[in-house]
């Protein structure tokens, strides 16, 4: 009856260490929507190598509001999803948003309407943890790295 405890318990705790790795370096047993179901705040994001900010990018032009830092990406069950930024010091959220996960290619398909502009882009998944979500793709001959945090506990 010990052993059989012990094998149960290296059992857990092996099922434990292999739920943790990170999509798409690793498989694992957690499926990665449940990992991009969540709330991501844009922290840095990269045009052609440059970091977007107010400094080097013209936070009036409404095709950069999606990438400015602190946007906040809502990702919920059932491929709805919305967008949060803040443009000329009012809250604006977006219309018409969907995200689609493939697995078997490792991307991430955006599809929303922030401020009038409509987004859509398929982007490839760099890393996609419980914490981190880092993204690339080309939208109207730019390429685009998108590095995004988790603002929620769970």
């Amino acid at each position: 009856m010990k052993s059989f405890k012990i094998a149960l318990l290296l059992l857990i705790s092996g099922v434990a260490l292999t739920s943790t790795s990170c999509f798409p370096e690793g498989g694992g047993l957690v499926n990665p929507e449940y990992k991009i179901i969540n709330v991501w705040r844009l922290a840095h994001s990269y045009c052609d190598d440059v970091e977007v900010d107010t400094a080097t990018f013209n936070t009036d032009d409404i095709y950069y509001q999606a990438f400015m830092p602190n946007v906040l990406y809502y990702i919920y069950v059932d491929h709805v999803m919305n967008v949060l930024c803040v443009y000329h010091g009012q809250v604006r959220q977006s219309t018409f948003s969907t995200w689609i996960l493939d697995k078997q290619d490792k991307t991430l398909t955006l599809n929303y309407t922030l401020l009038g502009r409509h987004y859509q882009y398929t982007a490839d998944i760099r890393k996609l943890s419980k914490n981190e979500l880092i993204i690339e793709f080309d939208d109207e001959g730019r390429h685009w790295r998108l590095e995004m945090y988790s603002q929620s506990g769970f």
